[in-house]
């Protein structure tokens, strides 16, 4: 079944950041979405969720993906299941991420080895596997939006001036987690440019979620606005090796 509007994946649609940048690109009438959840109910019951927003959102625009990032054999699965049904996709967003371990009493080999399956490798093999659907895609404007955070800068982390620095927030395992998506998105970037596909890093800032247990200073549908500017707007051979980020204000630390 080939697609209509442009075909959007998104991972961790069900919630927080996910879930909002769903809302404001359905709102958009142009694209269709794959709504990406470790289990269809949890993703079904984000569709219901959505729709139930608005009156004017596309009922079919939709599609409920069952999509578990840590893990091979559900990626595979899933890709597949858009090989089957739509053939191509046009715009990946990976999205899904923890900042910490689900389980306390993990040490600290198990901790970083938990946030980074899901935050690093999660990405990694995310686009290796749907790398090939992006490229059977006739889209104009194909897109790999890996959402990845201001902390992973390391202009950042060790500016005296930067309210963001290891001083106010040190969270190793979370920063070196998004260091390590900054240089996938960078490498990403430089090659994939050559075959027409834009990779690019974005920052929505500090949100509420249940990612940080809803402590963050603004609401998530602000901050999904800089996922879909990465995803949607700007030119993307002026955009490789950028950092969309929600106010702009990361571009006096650098791309690092």
């Amino acid at each position: 079944m080939a697609a209509t509007k442009a075909l959007v994946l998104i991972t961790g649609a069900n919630q927080g950041l996910g879930f909002a940048a769903a809302t404001h690109l359905a709102n958009t009438g142009r694209y269709h979405l794959l709504m990406a959840a470790r289990s269809r109910e949890k993703a079904e019951a984000a569709i219901q969720e959505l729709q139930s927003k608005s009156s004017t959102v596309d009922t079919a625009a939709f599609t409920p993906l069952v999509l578990d990032v840590t893990d091979d054999d559900s990626i595979r699965a899933a890709a597949q299941e858009v090989t089957d049904r739509f053939g191509s996709l046009d715009i990946l967003i990976n999205n899904a991420g923890i900042s910490r371990p689900a389980d306390p009493t993990l040490g600290l080999r198990e901790s970083y080895r938990a946030v980074f399956e899901l935050n690093v490798f999660g990405v990694a093999v995310m686009t290796a596997t749907f790398l090939p659907l992006l490229r059977a895609s006739t889209y104009p404007d194909r897109r790999i939006v890996n959402v990845s955070s201001g902390l992973g800068q390391i202009g950042i982390a060790l500016s005296p001036s930067s309210p963001y620095n290891v001083n106010a927030f040190a969270l190793p395992v979370y920063r070196s987690s998004k260091t390590a998506v900054n240089m996938i998105t960078a490498v990403d970037a430089v090659t994939l440019a050559k075959e027409g596909i834009l990779a690019v890093a974005v920052d929505p800032g500090y949100c509420r979620t249940n990612f940080n247990g809803n402590r963050g200073l603004k609401d998530p549908v602000l901050g999904a606005q800089a996922i879909v500017r990465a995803a949607t707007e700007g030119n993307p051979k002026e955009m490789v090796g950028s950092f969309v980020d929600d106010d702009n204000s990361l571009a006096e630390f650098g791309w690092q």
